[in-house]
């Protein structure tokens, strides 16, 4: 291996992958070229693919996978652009050094904590009057409101996209800047004076619409997580409501629970939406 590349670093592995080409073509909607970018991708977080290791060739890619130049061209494109790999004329495409740096998975959805290699964009912060319809009762809920709608990153991707709604009054309440770097729960409980703060959330699975898909940097109709949050005061009053999105590539949530013997099963056990009720 000669252009400086570190002893002991050779060209990855050439594995079969018969089975995968039937995935790979199934019609489903997702563009070939970013399936197989995915593909590339998981290799790369498996270690499959180590870093700074050399890539098969283009030719032997598209023989691998029964695949068009152009189309491996295209998904290698797309981990080029994600700095996962590097081409060097005459040495060939290698697997970058910051791959080792990939997480396994975005940080666990939670609505109260934010990691620390999550970074937050606001998009727009907008006054309103009327409750969002979020297909949950908001009853009570103090109004005017602010609609707040921001992007969460990890690393260089999109993680999540917020919908948010809370009251103006407690939105003044906060510092200034404060929810560019913090999740709206924990600032109403440290900044407004709300103690014994509780809340429900849905989690479903939708498909991507064309606002969602790219602001996520998906594609259209790919399944993204659909999370429905509600957040009261101790009187039962809705303080926050919110709608997040987030690309189900990356998507973990993380839950813990009392004693199962004893506790209440509703507070552990997934449910199923409830069909409507005709009417009598």
């Amino acid at each position: 291996m000669s252009g400086g590349r570190p002893p002991g670093t050779g060209s990855v592995s050439r594995s079969a992958e018969g089975p995968i080409r039937d995935l790979l073509r199934q019609r489903d909607g997702i563009p070939l070229y970013l399936k197989l970018a995915s593909l590339f991708r998981e290799k790369i977080r498996r270690g499959q693919w180590p870093a700074q290791t050399q890539l098969p060739t283009l030719p032997v890619l598209c023989d691998e996978y029964g695949i068009a130049r152009e189309t491996v061209r295209q998904a290698l494109g797309v981990l080029r652009s994600e700095g996962l790999i590097d081409s060097t004329r005459g040495l060939g495409t290698f697997v970058s050094a910051q791959a080792e740096q990939i997480e396994p998975r975005a940080p666990a959805y939670d609505p109260l904590t934010l990691g620390s290699q999550v970074r937050i964009e606001i998009l727009a912060r907008v006054p309103c009057e009327a409750l969002p319809d979020l297909g949950r009762d908001l009853t009570g809920m103090e109004t005017p409101l602010l609609h707040v709608r921001k992007r969460h990153h990890t690393g260089t991707q999109p993680y999540s996209l917020v919908d948010l709604w809370l009251p103006q009054r407690y939105f003044d309440m906060l510092p200034e800047g404060a929810d560019e770097t913090q999740v709206y729960s924990q600032l109403l409980r440290d900044h407004t004076g709300l103690t014994d703060l509780s809340g429900d959330q849905i989690i479903t699975i939708v498909r991507a619409d064309i606002a969602t898909a790219h602001l996520l940097d998906v594609t259209l109709s790919e399944p993204v997580a659909h999370v429905v949050s509600r957040l009261f005061d101790p009187e039962g009053r809705p303080v926050m409501a919110h709608i997040v999105h987030i690309r189900s590539d990356v998507f973990a949530a993380e839950r813990q629970f009392g004693n199962l013997a004893t506790g209440d099963p509703g507070s552990w056990r997934p449910h199923m939406a409830q069909p409507a009720m005709p009417d009598p």
